[in-house]
């Protein structure tokens, strides 16, 4: 009978410890989603139509000290990319980014985003990302950046340089 009683009490323990600090997730924006659909009461307007991204956090009192932000970067299906900052005021919340109507349509959707809670010495407190996000490379930027490693190769002796054997009997 004990051993039930710790076995529970170890459970309850393990399910406390998987708390992430930062939860984002999407949700589809239709005629459903309004409550006037729901009860048979038809939105005499257009409906939206569109995407939403909820993300919420809870946070301890030390993480509060730093006045943290919240920072959502959006990718969309066009590859435009916004970046969104809500300032975090209490240590449990959430807040709502919404992609309807006219936006929605230019914009074709959402692709892809990440969240991120980030202190005002600009580090990141907490961090999640969709399974598809990547950083885009701009290729058209005309401040291209080499490492030094890649400078140092091509400063290196090459095939072009190496002499010649011309191996004809």
């Amino acid at each position: 009978m004990i051993l039930r009683y710790v076995l529970i009490l170890f459970f309850l323990g393990l399910v406390g410890c998987d708390r992430s600090a930062l939860v984002v997730h999407q949700q589809k924006i239709s005629p459903s989603y309004l409550a006037s659909t729901n009860v048979g009461s038809p939105d005499p307007r257009t409906p939206p139509s569109g995407q939403m991204i909820v993300a919420e956090w809870w946070l301890n009192k030390q993480a509060m000290r730093f006045d943290p932000i919240l920072r959502l970067s959006i990718l969309f299906h066009d590859f435009s990319e916004d970046v969104v900052e809500y300032p975090i005021c209490s240590k449990i919340g959430y807040e709502t980014y919404f992609l309807v109507n006219e936006k929605f349509k230019e914009t074709g959707g959402l692709l892809s985003y990440r969240a991120e809670i980030i202190t005002c010495d600009g580090e990141v407190y907490a961090d999640w990302k969709h399974q598809l996000w990547v950083k885009l490379i701009d290729i058209n930027d005309d401040t291209e950046v080499r490492s030094s490693a890649v400078v140092e190769k091509s400063k290196q002796g090459s095939v072009i340089e190496t002499p010649c054997c011309n191996s004809s009997k």
